[in-house]
């Protein structure tokens, strides 16, 4: 027997309403409005980037009283080169060009995040990176645009 259930029967429709939850709403909110928005834990002091509903380190709860805005910039904790990326199907396809996936940690926070790095000569960990905003922001992950090295 396979790990397939069948069902045979009536069409079935499932309707409900889902929610990114309350920090996600106001995250996503203020990338529209080109900040960025972390949870800082009032028990542990924990920031985490993107906000949470409860702290990664002590598992309080965490609500929009803990929101923090951040300046946008960063420490470069780690770099690779990407040379597939995915078309949302799971399948990969090769860039024409490699590009730079980079670990930061934002200033005010304690988690990392995964994000590309363009502009780049020389790479080397420590260097200090800070967001670049899409020219026309609509309140979206892709208002993120990038982040590049800073003088």
């Amino acid at each position: 027997m396979s790990g397939v259930i069948r069902y045979q029967g009536i069409p079935f429709v499932a309707r409900f309403k889902w929610s990114a939850g309350e920090l996600m709403e106001k995250f996503i909110q203020a990338l529209g409005e080109k900040k960025l928005l972390a949870a800082k834990c009032r028990n542990c002091g924990y920031a985490v980037f993107p906000p949470r509903i409860r702290c990664p380190k002590c598992y309080a709860k965490l609500s929009e009283n803990d929101l923090v805005e951040l300046s946008g910039k960063g420490t470069l904790l780690s770099y690779t080169k990407v040379y597939f990326k995915l078309d949302g199907k799971g399948n990969f396809i090769e860039l024409e060009q490699p590009e730079i996936l980079a670990a930061v940690k934002l200033e005010g926070t304690d988690s990392t995040i995964f994000v590309p790095l363009r502009e780049t000569e020389k790479l080397q960990e420590g260097l200090k990176v800070e967001v670049v905003w899409r020219e026309e922001t609509k309140g979206e992950l892709s208002d993120i645009a990038y982040f590049k090295v800073v003088p």
